[in-house]
């Protein structure tokens, strides 16, 4: 027969566990992000991964022949830029979604990203923690 402290170490071992497996899965979403982005005239197509790195780069048309070697430059840039930035909203909104409660995500992102503002000031905790944190017991125990 276990006792409700052995109950609730299970518990929290339960909990613990299942977070686990959800940052396994969120790790795999966040590996999977891609975004392209496409010139206005067709003339570049850039395709970046989760790590802005560069998977594709695509010349749709023959209109970059037509191009000086500097405005080819400008236009690859710009496109990847713009696929960059898609990847960005792509990861701040797969975090913002997948966030603890009371978590902030929207402070990370950006030229003011700051993580001390993201992380709350007391930790995020199970009410047995806490209680057990703050009194030294777990909740429901006789004394």
């Amino acid at each position: 027969m276990s006792s409700q402290y052995d109950e609730a170490v299970e518990q929290l071992m339960a909990d613990y566990h299942r977070q686990l497996d959800q940052l396994a899965e969120h790790q795999r979403r966040m590996s999977e992000i891609t975004a392209t982005a496409t010139s206005q005239r067709k003339s570049v197509s850039v395709t970046l991964g989760a790590q802005g790195q560069l998977l594709e780069l695509k010349f749709p048309t023959d209109a970059y022949r037509d191009m000086a070697p500097a405005e080819l430059a400008n236009v690859i840039a710009e496109v990847f830029a713009a696929a960059r930035t898609q990847v960005l909203k792509q990861q701040r909104e797969l975090m913002t979604a997948n966030a603890p409660m009371g978590m902030d995500l929207s402070k990370m992102f950006g030229d003011n990203a700051d993580l001390g503002k993201v992380l709350p000031r007391d930790p995020i905790m199970t009410d047995q923690v806490r209680e057990y944190v703050d009194n030294g017991r777990v909740p429901g125990m006789d004394d």
